[in-house]
């Protein structure tokens, strides 16, 4: 019977601590946060200057709250106005700058009010690239998306991107 009980006393605890880990993962709060995988590939041909040599882009994105100010602004309110143009709905931003043939994966929190990320991308040549993309984020749960982009704005791949967002006519 002592062999029972050693047995038993490395197992027992073990399995404590499994219970607790599993509990603490289940109440903790980034279990139920909004999450955002997004992955940027830039083709080798991103954004040609005037003798047709790559060139990076600037990207911005914008955490919403709602998306139609976003979908129906200008290029340059966004980009150089965006607090004012997308106000109230405007929950954050970041940007960065995306070089020919590079990829850059994101995982970025997404606050409780969020509900959009407004992808904008300034490209040379505007009035004939898509320049803007809206993605919809799943409360409390990871939304993953891919958006690899060619030298003028079309997406080349665009995966977790609903339909109804990846429209050219939005």
């Amino acid at each position: 019977m002592p062999h029972c009980t050693m047995h038993l006393s490395k197992i027992l605890p073990a399995f404590a601590t499994t219970l607790l880990l599993a509990g603490c993962s289940a109440l903790s709060p980034f279990s139920t946060m909004t999450k955002l995988n997004l992955t940027l590939t830039a083709s080798d041909r991103l954004n040609p200057d005037l003798n047709g040599r790559p060139s990076p882009v600037v990207v911005r994105l914008f955490e919403l709250k709602h998306p139609v100010a976003y979908e129906n602004a200008d290029f340059f309110s966004l980009y150089e106005r965006a607090r004012e143009t997308l106000a109230p709905d405007l929950v954050s931003s970041e940007e960065l700058e995306l070089r020919p043939g590079e990829t850059v994966e994101l995982r970025l929190a997404i606050s409780g009010d969020g509900r959009y990320v407004g992808v904008l991308v300034a490209y040379r040549d505007l009035p004939h690239a898509r320049w803007r993309y809206t993605l919809p984020v799943a409360a409390t749960q990871l939304t993953e998306a891919n958006l690899t982009l060619d030298e003028n704005g079309s997406p080349t791949r665009l995966s977790g991107w609903p339909r109804w967002m990846t429209d050219e006519s939005r």
